[in-house]
């Protein structure tokens, strides 16, 4: 009887212990999810004293931020006890802490709580967001001894016909060039992943302009934080104004622009290039370049490229405008074609790559006011996409198709005429009045171009992957303003388009986009996701319908809200794209 006595006492003893609350489970740093009063909620505890608990409850009621509402209750380690909350006294019975959840019941009307998991993974905007030092090394040198007039002419605001005139005179011989590159890149050793290559070519009209124009120094920083390697090129430049030799100064810009992708193929080791992810943009002339070098093949090459000109009003004009410079020669057109050096063939594209000439192919294109002729280029690089950005109101380049420089350079002839040398203003005269014969001096001068809107379209029919944003009324050289510095539509709109049709190519795909209705966020253009998680700055998740639907609370008196969705793309990429609420 005793025994049995002894063994009421401990049993006893254990049940007791059982039922009591133990309140060192209760976290102070997380919050509590769960139902309370038929809705959910969020539950922070700021202070435990025994039993003796302050926090705040942020209630679900449609709104996405909710204020705070203080409670405080006097808990027994028995389970019963009071809460105070909005004023009103209310009776606490029946609560239990198991492991991280908390039940019990509020005059009688049960409620639940679970500790809140929230993702501590992190994922990076690979490609988006800065990430890198960056490392500048300038005036690489990618080919040498290359003829050509000059390699740079740097913009200095001046007019075309003012730039030309003071530039003429450097056109009566060539010489030997080292052409030369800016390179940006992330100073961070390489680990297991290589890195895309963007080349950048500036603009100019194949006459003027240098690596380091306005906007190109930006554009190598801001796509080197982000995990590139960046090529900032200079071309050889310069012409006879007359279409031929236009033609032809376009055909080496091309050249050597080839000639540069294939040296940095070369030294894909050395920057740790990922040789099958190879990007090019260029500007006006740089553009044309870049669309040229994606596309053009050597049996699309402009027939002046192959062989002298062919124009014998040209070249009664060029004898005489020779004449009144003190060349005798009217000994026959080819000498004077000789003399031009428009005779002689440019060879294959791949000339000036020389040893180093390998088949490469580019991944995407940024077009940024430029265009081709002829269209049908387009078809020889099927993988390539294309993003286009062009005012519809351009005169230099044209926006659907015509000749450069519409209604734009007769405002230069008066500059022009009055720059060149005494003996050269005669043949200039001439062609003005003369060979153009009646016709405005661009159509002359230029070959037609088909601009970003033709490009576009035919892209599009051919099943490429085109994007085009129209500027409505915008002229030539949007990435400037009137006084000479980066536009805010550079820093606005060309950046972040530029940016986010570039990742888009890394990732294989459309990027993750979160999309806010009420209290819930889908995460959208999720079919190229391996992984996706859940982040809450300043709330939590309170449930979800599958992986990609959350229903958010946020607490009003946080610092800081965000909801983030990260992880990865199915080709391993990461992604972290966050959502402010509304």
């Amino acid at each position: 009887m005793k025994r049995f006595g002894y063994t009421l006492v401990i049993c006893l003893a254990i049940l007791t212990s059982c039922n009591k609350v133990d309140f060192s489970k209760l976290k102070t740093d997380k919050p509590y999810i769960g139902i309370y009063q038929d809705h959910d909620c969020i539950v922070l505890i700021d202070h435990i004293e025994e039993g003796n608990l302050k926090g705040r409850i942020y209630l679900d009621e449609g709104n996405t931020v909710v204020s705070p509402i203080d409670f405080t209750s006097d808990l027994k380690n028995n389970g019963k006890g009071i809460l105070w909350i909005k004023g009103q006294k209310k009776d606490l019975e029946d609560i239990t802490i198991e492991d991280n959840n908390v039940r019990g019941n509020v005059n009688g009307a049960e409620f639940s709580l679970s500790l809140y998991q929230d993702s501590d993974l992190q994922f990076r905007a690979q490609y988006l967001e800065p990430y890198y030092d960056v490392t500048i090394e300038p005036d690489r040198v990618y080919a040498n001894n290359v003829e050509g007039y000059w390699l740079s002419y740097p913009n200095t605001g001046e007019s075309f016909g003012t730039i030309y005139a003071r530039k003429a005179p450097s056109l009566v011989t060539t010489e030997k060039l080292d052409l030369n590159m800016d390179l940006y890149y992330p100073k961070e050793p390489l680990k297991k992943e290589r890195r895309p290559l963007l080349m950048l070519i500036h603009g100019g009209a194949f006459y003027n302009g240098d690596k380091q124009d306005l906007g190109f120094p930006e554009l190598g920083q801001h796509f080197a934080k982000r995990g590139y390697v960046v090529a900032s090129i200079n071309y050889r430049l310069g012409f006879m104004l007359m279409k031929a030799d236009i033609d032809r100064a376009g055909y080496r810009a091309l050249q050597d622009a080839h000639a540069a992708v294939c040296y940095l193929i070369d030294k894909a080791d050395e920057f740790g290039i990922d040789t099958t992810k190879i990007f090019v943009s260029g500007i006006s002339a740089g553009a044309i370049t870049a669309l040229n070098l994606a596309f053009m093949r050597d049996e699309n090459r402009p027939e002046t490229t192959k062989n002298k000109i062919n124009d014998s009003r040209g070249i009664q004009v060029l004898k005489f405008g020779a004449k009144l410079m003190g060349y005798d020669l009217d000994i026959g057109e080819a000498i004077v074609c000789k003399f031009l050096g428009i005779d002689s063939d440019l060879g294959p594209i791949n000339l000036v790559s020389d040893s180093l000439s390998r088949p490469f192919q580019i991944k995407a294109v940024v077009n940024m006011w430029g265009g081709v002729n002829p269209l049908e280029i387009l078809k020889n690089s099927p993988q390539t996409d294309i993003l286009s950005i062009h005012g519809d109101s351009d005169r230099i380049v044209p926006y659907e198709y015509g000749h450069p420089f519409n209604h734009v350079f007769e405002s230069y002839i008066d500059t022009l005429l009055i720059g060149l040398p005494s003996k050269m203003q005669p043949i200039a005269h001439l062609g003005h009045s003369w060979l153009a014969k009646g016709k405005p001096f661009n159509e002359w001068a230029f070959t037609p171009i088909y601009g970003s809107s033709k490009i576009h379209e035919k892209a599009l029919n051919l099943g490429l992957h085109s994007e085009l944003i129209t500027v409505k009324g915008g002229k030539h050289s949007l990435h400037q303003d009137n006084y000479k510095t980066l536009s805010c539509y550079f820093n606005d709109t060309i950046i972040p388009k530029m940016t986010h049709f570039l990742c888009e190519e890394m990732v294989g795909g459309k990027m993750v986009r979160l999309e806010q209705i009420g209290s819930w966020v889908e995460a959208l253009d999720t079919d190229n996701v391996a992984e996706l998680y859940w982040y809450v700055e300043g709330g939590a998740v309170l449930n979800s319908q599958g992986s990609y639907k959350v229903k958010v609370l946020l607490m009003g008196d946080a610092p800081r809200h965000s909801i983030v969705a990260e992880g990865k793309y199915k080709n391993g990429k990461e992604f972290r794209v966050a959502l402010l609420p509304n």
